[in-house]
């Protein structure tokens, strides 16, 4: 069984570095905001991910299995990353528990 991540966070772009930043409000309740907001720094917490994060969130676009994704990073950065799966699983988990992406993990995503 495959799974399809696909992004649920707000996110732009460093414009400088070309990188990904995720966007996670610092509060979710519209009391919190209104009345929370003008004495905090900005409305989010920023998570800057490095290039290969970058590659990853990119290609989350609920189109790409995982393993779709893994075969594009090993096209793009070769050896250097292996072991590739077990780095991608990793690392798409905690984008799926941090609730930034969601996975749709049918068996009808099996490509045959």
């Amino acid at each position: 069984m495959s799974c399809i991540p696909l992004q649920t966070a707000d996110w732009d772009t460093n414009d400088e570095t070309g990188l990904i930043r995720i966007l996670k409000p610092k509060f979710k309740s519209n009391w919190a905001k209104k009345f929370l907001n003008p004495f905090v720094k900005g409305e989010n917490f920023i998570i800057k991910l490095d290039e290969l994060g970058t590659e990853v969130w990119k290609n989350c676009n609920g189109k790409n299995t995982v393993e779709d994704i893994g075969k594009l990073l090993g096209k793009k950065f070769g050896p250097e990353i292996e072991p590739i799966y077990d780095r991608l699983n990793k690392f798409i988990m905690q984008l799926f528990r941090s609730k930034f992406i969601e996975l749709d993990c049918n068996e009808s995503n099996q490509k045959n």
